[in-house]
């Protein structure tokens, strides 16, 4: 869609359109020296290729006013300048005549394969806009390549109906020949949004009922022959249903903020040359939707940006579900190690003390543990959530280096992200048993255990289209599973007088995770801002090289601590698939979000004995890159 003269309807006709928070620091401070960065975008780049839809300004040369040269209610921006904001990006356009090559190729009035000819200016075609591209640059692939195309074809068809089918299939025929093309030379992220429909803009709406459905008619025609073409290619097409998202609007425009959406906000002045001193009233740029009689106003252009963006980072923010629950999941891990490492510490006290263990622990021992967590991860924030542990240890009567035992957890976990657009809340609940054991073999420690928990998330995913928010809340199901196996080697210190009561371990460990979280549904499939997105399946393998050591402070008070650094050595991570909910039949993915692969950590706590009864407490931190994680913790076990 395009216009150049303000009074000329004929040229319009032929363009287109807390506290433990504080004391995670504090022990940072005091044993561990990290950097946090920032989430960089997901994608690396951006390009966008089209026509006035998207054109930043190729025309401003041709016009004399300063507030113009976008088809808008300039100076208000086309929606590729505010999308490539939101991804910490930039769109810069190609501007007639000059020699600065941006990354927005779209020219008003640009055709799928047709070339035009304005006022003596040449209209390259979208596909020869993408061959401008690639004689320029080499394809990323991350990064994300829009073509937006088409409607100035079926502007065409008004002017030659008997061709109407020719025009149209040799239009759907050039655009997914230029997606091919992106797609051969490397593209691996492509946005396509598909034709608004025509018959609600102020070009048809006000000629009646028929010309109106002539104009609805055209536009899904087009769409659903793009559609079914590119997905032929082979290329990872990210679909944007404008279509749709017009019509939800235009049937009840005051929920979207709109007072107007069948006039035009800039009157009888084309959009290129329309400034605020020609709206017909003020305000019309956020009030109106369309500012001619096919463009969109800025406000509407801020919504279609922000809707692309919801769909184009969606599925990267769900992709790191997974990693969370991972992540959770550790901890618990971590508690069950506490245990166990207490185990081990008193075995080895008892021995240096020519106590038989099992006269120590003649039957079995109860115990429980129970923490208190901050947990920061993948950009999500939280603190005050809990996690408790209830298990029974079983020594070996032929074996007195030997615990066997069973435990049960509950988890909980309340996270936020403070976003506009994107997952704001999630929830997490996991209920999980397991077995471990513990042993010594000669002068080495081995301890390992297996585990299974029951996932239960609770999400909402926030989407802003300018200052109107939908929230999709969804309850999801999941499982993990893992294996952990640690090797230690303990080290009396008892040439050193000072610290003849201590003992140093350095240990290894492997701990192999997979969590499978269902598929995701947000309800209301008549919705093109609501998306389904895949199951998802993570495994990983991580590796831990640490210190654990102890001291016996007097016969009942031993003090306690780890340093330890863990690195992930293996994951099968992919990106997610996903849907827009008016759209099943076109999967995409989205690229990964960057997570931390490595992580220090350190514990600190005491152990009192009290007759039978044996009591815990103490402080962990971990800290990677983006995540981090800070507990205070109690344990106590009883035998019997």
């Amino acid at each position: 869609m395009l216009s150049i003269h303000s009074t000329s309807k004929k040229l319009e006709k032929n363009f287109c359109c807390p506290t433990i928070k504080t004391l995670s620091k504090a022990m940072l401070l005091v044993t561990l020296s990290a950097t946090g960065i920032a989430h960089a975008s997901e994608y690396s780049s951006v390009a966008f290729f089209g026509d006035s839809l998207t054109d930043g300004g190729y025309f401003k040369p041709f016009v004399d006013k300063q507030q113009s040269g976008q088809f808008t209610t300039n100076p208000d921006n086309t929606w590729a300048t505010p999308l490539a904001e939101q991804l910490g990006l930039s769109a810069t356009p190609n501007v007639l005549g000059s020699s600065v090559k941006g990354n927005n190729y779209a020219i008003g009035g640009a055709r799928a394969g047709k070339a035009a000819n304005i006022r003596g200016a040449n209209v390259a075609s979208a596909r020869s806009q993408v061959d401008s591209y690639l004689t320029d640059n080499k394809v990323d692939s991350k990064g994300l390549y829009s073509v937006w195309i088409g409607a100035n074809d079926l502007l065409a068809v008004v002017n030659d109906v008997p061709n109407a089918n020719s025009i149209i299939t040799s239009a759907v025929t050039d655009e997914v020949a230029t997606i091919q093309k992106l797609h051969d030379n490397g593209a691996n992220y492509i946005l396509v949004p598909n034709i608004p429909d025509v018959g609600l803009t102020p070009m048809l709406n006000g000629l009646g009922p028929t010309l109106q459905a002539f104009g609805t008619g055209l536009s899904t025609q087009y769409n659903d022959a793009l559609y079914t073409g590119v997905k032929g290619t082979g290329a990872n097409i990210i679909p944007l249903d404008t279509y749709s998202l017009l019509q939800k609007v235009a049937a009840n425009p005051s929920a979207y903020g709109f007072t107007n959406v069948k006039d035009k906000a800039c009157g009888n002045v084309s959009s290129l040359e329309c400034g605020r001193s020609d709206l017909v009233q003020q305000g019309a740029e956020n009030s109106y939707f369309f500012a001619d009689s096919v463009h969109p106003t800025g406000r509407a252009h801020r919504m279609i940006a922000d809707y692309a963006n919801a769909v184009v980072t969606a599925p990267s923010q769900v992709g790191v579900l997974p990693h969370i629950a991972t992540q959770s999941a550790l901890a618990t891990t971590e508690r069950l190690q506490t245990h166990i490492n207490q185990l081990q510490n008193q075995s080895t006290q008892n021995q240096s003390n020519q106590i038989n263990a099992l006269q120590y622990k003649k039957g079995p021992t109860v115990w429980a543990s129970a923490d208190v967590n901050a947990l920061n991860v993948a950009g999500f924030d939280s603190s005050g959530n809990y996690q408790l542990l209830l298990g029974m240890d079983f020594p070996h009567s032929t074996d007195s280096n030997a615990v066997s035992g069973i435990y049960g957890n509950i988890s909980q976990s309340e996270l936020d992200n403070n976003v506009r657009t994107g997952i704001n809340q999630l929830d997490l609940d996991e209920y999980g048993v397991g077995l471990y054991h513990s042993n010594k073999f000669g002068n080495v420690l081995l301890d390992g255990a297996l585990g299974y928990g029951s996932l239960d998330l609770f999400l909402n995913r926030k989407v802003s289209l300018d200052n109107h928010i939908e929230n999709f809340k969804s309850d999801v199901n999941g499982k993990r599973y893992y294996a952990t196996l640690k090797a230690g080697y303990p080290m009396q210190m008892a040439s050193m007088t000072q610290f003849a009561n201590t003992t140093l371990t350095p240990y290894l460990a492997a701990t192999v995770n997979r969590v499978q979280i269902d598929a995701i549904k947000e309800k209301d499939l008549t919705n093109p801002i609501g998306m389904q997105f895949d199951e998802q399946k993570y495994n990983t393998v991580y590796g831990t090289l640490g210190v654990k050591a102890s001291s016996r402070l007097s016969d009942t008070l031993d003090v306690f601590g780890d340093v330890h650094y863990q690195k992930q050595l293996d994951n099968d991570r992919k990106g997610v698939t996903a849907r827009s909910n008016t759209m099943l039949y076109m999967p995409f993915t989205t690229p990964t979000t960057d997570i931390d692969e490595d992580s220090f950590g350190v514990s600190l706590g005491l152990s009192r004995q009290f007759g039978a009864v044996n009591a815990n407490a103490g402080v962990s931190h971990t800290r990677g890159d983006n995540d981090d994680a800070t507990s205070v913790f109690v344990g106590l076990s009883s035998s019997f």
